[in-house]
């Protein structure tokens, strides 16, 4: 069997807030969208897509947010400098999110940050080497 597509679907508290937050980070919605129980947007140069269904939604029984304090998956977002990578916390920051693993190297010199939306999904923003 061959997968076509593959997406996400994260459960959120308030779909509206959801579109906010990843909107003042700068990243594209999914097409239009009318339904108030839903943002959905495209995250990288594939266009992968993410959708945020509100709790209570026509998906949510089979979506729960999960832990505060582990992920089943934490999604990378790859950044080509460390200015950009600061310009990330900086708006995760502006936009509300939480930043629990501040900029700068990790034990294996990896230079990023580590940051979690309104609703505790985690992602964390990465500077890529060539190669990758």
């Amino acid at each position: 069997m061959k997968a076509k597509k593959i997406w996400a679907n994260f459960s959120v508290k308030d779909a509206k807030r959801t579109n906010q937050f990843y909107t003042q980070l700068g990243f594209t919605p999914n097409k239009p969208n009318n339904d108030p129980q839903l943002a959905s947007f495209l995250f990288g140069e594939d266009d992968f897509v993410i959708h945020f269904f509100e709790q209570g939604s026509q998906i949510d029984e089979y979506l729960t947010s999960g832990s505060k304090t582990t992920s089943e998956i934490i999604f990378t977002l790859s950044a080509e400098t460390e200015a950009e990578v600061k310009e990330w916390a900086e708006k995760v920051k502006n936009a509300g999110g939480t930043i629990f693993h501040e900029v700068g190297r990790d034990e294996t010199n990896h230079y990023g940050f580590a940051f979690a939306d309104p609703d505790g999904h985690k992602f964390n923003v990465l500077l890529i080497a060539e190669g990758m």
